[in-house]
């Protein structure tokens, strides 16, 4: 049997949230929304384009409240920047973007109209880990603006990549976010402890500040990454590697976790290369 899409709410002229067969969808379409009320029906087929978002299971409760509490327009704009990701990246975001997200856009907004500016510390931290998300989250700040006429700082963008972020990897935006602040924390205390200040657009920079992120969660989720150099590392590099066994040492009371001298060595041949590069 062919059940028809019905509207639980129209978001803008060309995205709908409907339900259909107990599930909830996000409907695009040019002109898809125009005058619909909630309960009408939209035949399957009749001005819906190619893309539509399911929503999981696990979120539709969750959902459903969202669209009552925020404004249609704000939860249209951020419908349309999850697609423009899902496309841009070829995969599917977790579902608890709709909710976070849309979320997290209502309150910017409201933030902005108070006059309370949000600073993000680890604006450039988020830009070197995650450049595509970043992007992303470029374009997004652009359809807010074109959409809604509301310039987000910034800061912003950063705040929407760790959504995206952690939508691709299903991790929590919290678990996304403590990483970030460990790395910048961390290469911190390795510049104190180098006595020197490295340019933060530099590739030996970006290098280490990418594979900390990825040693953190090894770490915290007790893998071990193998280094076959481990003992050339040690003796070739024995300074550095003093100063790699401190920087484990914060990372280990950051993280309440041991960390092995295969990662001690990983972030010592980083550290040599800074040290060289400065």
């Amino acid at each position: 049997m062919n059940i028809d899409y019905k509207v639980l709410k129209s978001l803008s002229s060309n995205v709908v949230v409907s339900e259909k067969d107990d599930n909830v969808y996000v409907l695009f379409g040019k002109g898809i929304g125009f005058g619909k009320k909630p309960g009408e029906l939209i035949a399957k087929g009749s001005a819906i384009d190619q893309k539509f978002i399911k929503i999981d299971d696990s979120e539709k409760a969750n959902y459903v409240e969202i669209i009552k509490n925020v404004e249609g327009k704000i939860l249209a704009v951020t419908e349309e920047i999850i697609s423009f990701a899902e496309d841009r990246l070829q995969e599917k975001l977790n579902s608890h973007i709709h909710v976070g997200l849309s979320d997290h856009i209502s309150f910017a907004i409201k933030r902005m109209e108070l006059g309370i500016n949000i600073v993000n510390p680890f604006l450039n931290e988020i830009q070197t880990l995650y450049p595509n998300e970043y992007s992303i989250a470029e374009k997004g700040t652009k359809f807010i603006r074109e959409k809604l006429n509301v310039a987000l700082p910034e800061s912003e963008i950063g705040f929407i990549t760790l959504h995206i972020y952690s939508a691709r990897v299903n991790e929590e935006v919290s678990q996304s976010l403590k990483y970030t602040r460990i790395v910048k924390e961390v290469m911190e205390y390795i510049q104190e402890l180098l006595g020197i200040k490295t340019s933060e657009k530099s590739m030996e920079y970006g290098r280490l500040v990418s594979h900390l992120r990825y040693a953190l969660d090894r770490i915290d989720n007790d893998k071990v990454l193998k280094n076959v150099m481990l003992g050339s590392v040690k003796a070739e590099m024995s300074e550095d590697f003093e100063i790699s066994k401190k920087v484990c040492e914060f990372i280990s009371e950051k993280l309440s976790k041991e960390v092995c001298e295969d990662e001690a060595s990983y972030i010592c041949m980083h550290i040599h290369r800074l040290k060289q590069s400065n």
